[in-house]
């Protein structure tokens, strides 16, 4: 019993030697950085398509609800949250998604980030398997990254991911649900 103790204690003195060696520094300056590439292939077609008249009616119809106010599980004109919105202009175009941002993660076809386009669905989050946010995409492939979503703070907005730090850090992948 006596020789776990010493083992604990040598390993926490060893880790705290090191976390205190760390210099501190002021972090260094942020420059946008390209989209991340994953860490595995896409399944299915994810060539970038055209601009079909579905995506531009997606587009069109996400970009008149911009100013709607956020609501929590929100999934109508009174307020949206993320995935309440991009249920409801999917909806308005006759496609029935799932309620939550997780779920949206597992329809259509999966998408790299730097192959997104407009009408696409993009999801953040701390890894893969938990999407926590989902936007909609309304630029175009080549254009700086855009989309549409809910934010908890500010309703419906509009957001360029790449010059975003917070969004651009956690972005995770795209689902492509509209045939183009």
């Amino acid at each position: 019993m006596r020789y776990g103790w010493v083992v604990l204690l040598v390993a926490a003195v060893g880790l705290s030697t090191a976390c205190g060696s760390v210099p501190l520094t002021s972090p260094p300056e942020r420059t946008p950085r390209p989209l991340p590439r994953p860490e595995r292939e896409p399944v299915g077609p994810t060539e970038a398509p055209g601009r079909s008249p579905v995506a531009e009616q997606v587009v069109r119809i996400a970009r008149s609800l911009l100013a709607t106010p956020y609501r929590y599980a929100g999934s109508d004109l009174s307020g949206f949250d993320c995935s309440g919105l991009t249920a409801f202009v999917f909806g308005k175009v006759g496609l029935d998604l799932p309620r939550t941002a997780r779920n949206q993660g597992t329809i259509g076809h999966w998408v790299a980030p730097d192959e997104l386009a407009r009408g696409d669905l993009v999801f953040f989050g701390e890894d893969r398997a938990k999407p926590f946010h989902v936007g909609l995409v309304v630029s175009d492939p080549g254009a700086p990254l855009t989309m549409i979503h809910s934010s908890s703070s500010r309703g419906v907005i509009e957001t360029e991911i790449v010059s975003s730090s917070y969004w651009l850090e956690r972005l995770r992948f795209g689902r492509r649900v509209l045939r183009h």
